[in-house]
């Protein structure tokens, strides 16, 4: 990209410049659109390392899940339980780990606006705040909001970046085993798996989530979000995509 040109002023005779003119000849125009690029295969990651947070209090019931007590470090930041983040959120910063961390404001004694805060909601009849705990060189991070999020992660400069940072937002999910689904009912024209496209302010970026709440049939549907290079996160299309007929009786509270 040519962000300044150097401009130099050439005298050229009047019979020059026609004959330029005559013949077609023009000077190059320069512009400030980008290459339109579109990354569809999975990114390659290593598993969530979680032995940072394996030992700051929290009783971890399972390898992937844990309760924080009163007196631990988590719990004090914030977070009630402890668990494996989505895949793909470590792309957000690779070099930090990364766990989930649930807050539910009905279950406290006394919540208050701030630490009602979430960067997206889950649960049912029960709301929970989804967060997540950040942990860099013997220090931890609690990402409350999407405010904190977009502080302390930004510019998003890869797609790689920007597939990690929109889920994080969302708590969406990325699909790349959509030829499994041949006993689903399948609701969209078109189903597209996971990819991220390059705009010229940031990434569009096609996900899914399911709509869990409620008595069935439970609706995958496929999103596309825009992400900008400076973190503002925009759902820009929402489209049911297919139901599992198995959940159609499944009703959950």
């Amino acid at each position: 990209m040519i962000n300044k040109l150097n401009r130099k002023w050439i005298n050229v005779s009047f019979p020059v410049f026609l004959l330029l003119i005559a013949s077609g000849c023009a000077l190059p125009w320069f512009s400030n659109s980008i290459e339109n690029v579109v990354t569809s295969e999975p990114p390659v990651i290593e598993a969530t390392d979680l032995s940072p947070f394996q030992n700051i209090g929290c009783i971890w019931q399972s390898e992937d899940y844990a309760v924080c007590p009163e007196d631990s470090i988590p719990k004090k930041m914030g977070c009630d339980t402890l668990s494996t983040p989505k895949d793909f959120v470590d792309l957000v910063s690779p070099d930090r780990q990364f766990v989930n961390c649930s807050y539910a404001p009905l279950l406290q004694s006394s919540p208050d606006k701030v630490e009602s805060e979430g960067l997206y909601d889950s649960g049912c009849s029960t709301p929970i705040k989804q967060r997540l705990l950040v942990y860099e060189n013997g220090d931890y991070l609690l990402i409350r909001n999407l405010d904190d999020l977009q502080y302390n992660f930004t510019p998003i400069n890869s797609s790689e970046q920007a597939l990690g940072y929109a889920i994080a937002a969302t708590g969406f999910s990325a699909r790349y085993d959509l030829d499994d689904l041949k006993d689903y009912r399948i609701l969209a024209d078109v189903l597209e798996e996971t990819s991220v496209e390059q705009t010229s302010d940031g990434f569009e970026i096609v996900l899914y989530t399911n709509q869990m709440c409620g008595c069935g049939p439970h609706t995958t549907f496929m999103k596309k979000v825009k992400v900008t290079n400076t973190g503002d996160i925009q759902i820009i299309d929402s489209i049911p995509a297919f139901e599992n007929p198995e959940e159609d009786n499944l009703c959950v509270d």
